[in-house]
């Protein structure tokens, strides 16, 4: 199977469970929601080959793991759920910052302006805003969300820093991931705490698949650039 085939079958699947989601078929919700991961992860293996990222498979699997505890329960707030998707956000957040060191070793700060105070500032606002309009239930689902909205923070200063130290389309696609996995997770959180509104599941669907196809796009870009990063496995 090449490529393409994985490419189209990911977006073919993505439609459909981006619609019978929404319309809550669950059936059909179901089946696509197992196959669309796996598809795009195909679609990266046969692109890399021999030549994949162990942090990008492992990312994946944490991914996989977090969608089908979301199967199980998909109206609840689950902490090994948020778990799931704080490990490779973590493990991103390591590798951008060894991005951002090499950037900043090698180009200086003198560039970076006032637009990452503007990102820092938007990201704490939103950040706190969501937390004080949720119910937490306990301690522990309190310290969760506590650190997975401050790496979501630091994710997006660091890739916003990123972007503005080395201007590409590798990096556009960076700061697209981050952005999306911003809005969807916010909005999930909107859709388990609130009254059910398909407008938030709307975004919330459209992003979470987005930023798994930017996540992938930045991946493969990052592997078949020729910059001053380091390639990492």
């Amino acid at each position: 199977m090449n490529k393409q085939f994985f490419l189209y079958s990911f977006l073919v699947v993505s439609i459909v469970y981006f619609f019978s989601s929404l319309l809550q078929i669950g059936s059909l919700e179901l089946g696509a929601k197992i196959l669309y991961l796996p598809l795009l992860f195909g679609y990266y293996l046969t692109v890399v080959q021999t030549n994949f990222q162990y942090r990008i498979v492992i990312s994946f699997v944490f991914f996989y793991i977090a969608e089908l505890i979301a199967i199980q329960k998909p109206n609840q707030f689950s902490v090994v759920y948020v778990l799931f998707f704080l490990l490779p956000y973590l493990m991103f957040l390591f590798y951008l910052v060894g991005d951002l060191y090499i950037l900043i070793k090698n180009r200086g700060i003198k560039n970076i302006n006032i637009s990452v105070l503007i990102v820092f500032l938007l990201m704490i606002y939103l950040f706190l805003s969501v937390i004080s309009i949720i119910e937490i239930n306990s301690v522990i689902e309190s310290l969760l969300l506590y650190v997975y909205g401050s790496v979501l923070v630091v994710l997006s200063v660091v890739s916003m820093m990123i972007y503005i130290l080395k201007n590409s389309v590798q990096n556009l696609f960076l700061i697209l991931t981050i952005i999306t996995f911003v809005v969807s997770d916010m909005f999930y959180i909107f859709i388990i705490k609130f009254e059910y509104n398909w407008v938030f599941k709307a975004v919330n669907l459209l992003t979470q698949l987005m930023s798994y196809y930017f996540f992938i796009h930045y991946a493969l870009l990052k592997m078949k650039s020729r910059s001053v990063f380091p390639q990492k496995n």
